[in-house]
């Protein structure tokens, strides 16, 4: 087959070590107390928009999504044990581009620094590629948020762009300013239909 004329990151899947998770669909049965704690949890949710969040709330989420297949969620498994520790989610999805956003969380710290987030990340560039046949993944990053950089670009992302000083936190010490990192991978294999 001819090599790619897009642009892409080089995804060393075979490089990486056997995955240890699993990305199954996230179902309603899956918003628990545990779940929902983990939007209530600042270090979890240092770096995300989505904080403490209901019950109704997911379920409006993940309806919202499978209706006109805006995005898809999927829980993040370990696989030896089958205990969601994160979500994943593919979107929103931009058919006529062919492009999504792939966002990852994290929820059971226990579960941080692990390569579980690489390896999700991993998983779903290639269900995002082989099955909803996508032309481009992209995300964007807090420049402070390390561990996620870190575990995109494991994975094949790389970094497109960066917006100096947009995000800004007030601390007791003053404002901190920090970047947000856009990271990108392309499919090599995909193709106008």
């Amino acid at each position: 087959m001819p090599s790619s004329p897009w642009p892409r990151a080089e995804m060393a899947a075979e490089a990486l070590p056997p995955l240890p998770v699993r990305l199954r669909p996230l179902t309603e049965a899956d918003f628990t107390d545990r779940y929902l704690a983990w939007f209530c949890d600042s270090e979890v949710t240092r770096f995300l928009d989505a904080r403490n969040i209901s019950r109704a709330d997911a379920i409006s989420h993940l309806r919202a999504g499978r209706k006109g297949d805006r995005w898809h969620l999927y829980a993040i498994c370990r696989a030896d044990t089958g205990a969601h520790v994160g979500n994943l989610k593919i979107g929103p999805i931009h058919a006529r581009h062919s492009i999504s956003d792939l966002v990852t969380v994290i929820g059971d710290r226990a579960a941080w620094g692990q390569g579980v987030a690489r390896s999700a990340i991993a998983q779903g560039i290639r269900l995002a590629f082989e099955q909803l046949h996508l032309r481009k993944l992209s995300a964007s990053i807090d420049s402070r948020n390390t561990g996620s950089l870190k575990a995109y670009c494991a994975a094949g992302f790389v970094e497109e762009a960066r917006l100096k000083d947009q995000f800004l936190e007030m601390t007791p010490t003053g404002p901190l300013l920090s970047d947000k990192v856009f990271v990108a991978c392309w499919n090599p294999d995909w193709r106008p239909a």
